[in-house]
């Protein structure tokens, strides 16, 4: 029997791929029917004691503790997003635009990205230390404050002081990948609409945001589910407190991890995950729309 070229290579074209899907099934794929087939068994200290149906699923939807971690996963997740894409933007134009002293900022810019995020959490939290940190420190020293702030013992502080740790920590990686956007743009478009008068900011707002659309997509994009699931900085900085308004829903995972509640756990890891993708999907879908537009 003689078999086409075309199939001949579609078949090459799967064996060189098997590999790959193979790790993927594992990796991936395996655990993930796993983790959804445990949310619908009960456990009794680590031991699963059968199916219970949707019994992991109601108690997670009427656990108060969920939806205060829902909301803190909330505030964190919008104030880390918005504030990366605008100090990324920033610091990628600035780069860009540096000429001789490119390679200097552009080093000192990421240098915060290869530092562990735990140790950075711990270095923050030593930083905003109310008796011997270093904001407190300088604050008093100008004479900006009288007394001494209690960065991470106050709510609204607390989380504002996450927060900045991981625009610290994170903004690296979306400027990389905005100035990796803005080097791909012709300069030859910009010389052309400045000799037709255009200024800085019309530059900026008709040809580079529409000309970084797609980076901008991934920044938005990957941020956002990154810091969705984030657990160090808010472990390492205030361990949840004070009281629960910056337990994140990873550190709610974890807190049922210590007493072995594996059913809920496995629940609150597929609530998490039908999120994440709904998240992506609104993405996905403004990204259309705003091609087709």
């Amino acid at each position: 029997m003689i078999v086409s070229r075309s199939k001949r290579n579609r078949i090459g074209g799967y064996m060189l791929l098997s590999p790959s899907l193979l790790v993927l099934a594992v990796v991936v794929v395996f655990p993930l029917i796993y983790v959804i087939f445990l949310s619908f068994n009960g456990f009794y200290y680590g031991q699963r004691t059968g199916f219970v149906g949707l019994k992991n699923y109601i108690s997670i939807l009427t656990d108060p503790n969920f939806y205060s971690s829902l909301r803190a996963t909330a505030i964190f997740t919008a104030g880390s997003v918005v504030g990366q894409f605008v100090l990324a933007l920033t610091f990628a134009l600035t780069i860009h635009h540096a000429g001789r002293g490119e390679s200097v900022i552009r080093l000192v810019a990421i240098l915060p990205y290869m530092v562990s995020m735990v140790a950075g959490g711990v270095t923050f939290r030593w930083i905003l230390n109310t008796e011997f940190g270093l904001v407190n420190y300088l604050l008093l020293s100008f004479r900006f404050i009288r007394q001494p702030i209690n960065f991470l013992g106050i709510p609204g502080f607390a989380m504002a002081s996450i927060i900045g740790a991981h625009l610290w920590s994170s903004t690296p990686f979306a400027t990389l990948i905005l100035l990796a956007g803005l080097k791909s743009i012709s300069s030859e478009i910009y010389e052309s609409a400045a000799l037709d008068g255009a200024g800085f900011f019309i530059r900026f707002s008709r040809i580079t945001l529409p000309l970084l659309r797609a980076q901008v997509f991934v920044v938005l994009l990957i941020q956002t589910m990154f810091s969705f699931r984030h657990f160090p900085l808010p472990y390492a900085m205030t361990g949840g407190g004070p009281g629960v308004s910056t337990k994140v829903l990873a550190m709610l995972l974890q807190d049922k991890m210590t007493f072995l509640v594996f059913g809920y756990n496995s629940a609150l890891s597929v609530i998490m995950m039908i999120i994440t993708l709904v998240i992506a999907v609104v993405f996905f879908r403004f990204m259309t729309l705003g091609e087709q537009s």
